[in-house]
């Protein structure tokens, strides 16, 4: 569309002018378009709007219809002035409002005509994009999906694992209390498991995020997370802070709650260890917190991180082993959202890693 746009501008056709929803011209293209200000109101450019702010606003509700102003003189600097057609249209697909400016000729209703099938092929060609962004969209979903997928279930698997060689061990000594205590986490998490691969798939195949939102306690949500872990002796997660209950999407936050706790965990080099998530409201966003008190991880691996299938290879005190595909999957499940992770400095002589997450609490609908 936007290629479209200045191959018919670059003609000397017609001038070509995308406004925002605020009515500030956002660009423009070609030179019968050159007195328009980018970065201005449209009314600063073209005075016959002043006063018809509403009628403009009103396409919104209804695209089909445009606002035509034939034979308008424009002055273009100094003296000198031209007579041009003028027709604003609303693009539902692009969001903005389009305003095609021509050179006004003796027959105005056949120039008129021409402008608008213009904005036809336009509106046409914006539709086949976004319709090509979307689908592009469902790829990522699709791939996000099957990665997540692949991923994000080995650690509850292990913690089931572990707790089963419990059970079995339990059954052995005749302890049955105890077999009936552990029988019922299994079954609690075996729903979880079940409920978080649903939100998952419900979350990849939907078109538009915020149609899956949802009122979520997110401090119900990390303590579910921290008790479907897995932990040996001497390990311990301690949940603290300012958690909140605000509209998000349960699927990616417990993705990357989850992640982060069981990167946590697995990469620590002694026999306990304590992992603290902790959260703090601020204006705009969550703000998390994910620290350890593991080896932490060397300066020269910082940077790399949060690439895919990067492992990094297990040394001193100062380094961190595998890695993998979880922190990657985190970082782009958080951008999507419109958010941001840091890997925190550590002070000088002190041990651990601490990951910073910035979950903002509207979601950016414009993400891909």
């Amino acid at each position: 569309m936007v290629a479209a746009g200045r191959f018919i501008a670059s003609r000397n056709v017609y001038g070509i002018v995308w406004i925002g929803a605020d009515l500030v011209v956002t660009d423009r293209y070609g030179s019968k378009a050159d007195f328009i200000a980018v970065g201005q109101p449209i009314t600063d450019s073209v005075i016959p709007f002043i006063g018809s702010e509403g009628d403009i606003l009103d396409l919104q509700k209804n695209p089909d219809t445009s606002i035509e102003l034939p034979g308008v003189v424009i002055h273009t600097g100094g003296d000198q002035q031209e007579r041009y057609n003028l027709s604003l249209f609303w693009s539902p697909e692009q969001q903005g409002y389009l305003l095609l400016v021509a050179r006004a000729s003796l027959d105005a209703a056949l120039e008129i005509e021409l402008l608008r099938h213009v904005r036809a092929r336009l509106m046409a060609e914006a539709e086949i994009k976004a319709k090509s962004d979307e689908l592009a969209r469902a790829n990522r979903d699709l791939e996000d999906f099957a990665a997540i997928i692949s991923h994000d279930l080995r650690a509850p698997m292990r913690a089931l694992h572990y707790m089963t060689d419990d059970l079995e061990a339990t059954l052995a000594q005749n302890r049955l209390d105890d077999a009936r205590t552990k029988l019922a986490w299994i079954r609690s998490q075996s729903k979880r498991m079940s409920s978080m691969l649903t939100a998952l798939l419900d979350y990849s195949s939907i078109g538009r995020k915020s149609r899956a939102l949802e009122l979520v306690d997110t401090k119900a949500l990390v303590t579910s997370i921290a008790n479907s872990l897995p932990l040996e002796d001497g390990f311990a997660i301690v949940v603290e802070g300012q958690w909140l209950e605000f509209e998000t999407l349960r699927a990616p936050l417990d993705l990357v709650l989850r992640n982060l706790a069981d990167n946590a965990i697995k990469h620590h080099d002694r026999p306990g260890g304590v992992v603290t998530i902790a959260a703090r409201d601020t204006p705009g966003a969550l703000l998390i917190t994910v620290s350890d008190d593991g080896p932490g991880i060397a300066a020269e691996h910082r940077q790399a991180v949060f690439l895919p299938f990067r492992t990094l290879v297990a040394g001193d005190a100062a380094a961190s082993a595998g890695i993998g595909m979880g922190l990657a999957l985190v970082e782009r499940t958080i951008e999507n959202m419109g958010g941001v992770i840091r890997l925190l400095p550590v002070p000088t002589g002190q041990r651990g890693t601490t990951f910073e997450v910035v979950w903002p609490k509207i979601l950016n609908e414009n993400r891909p």
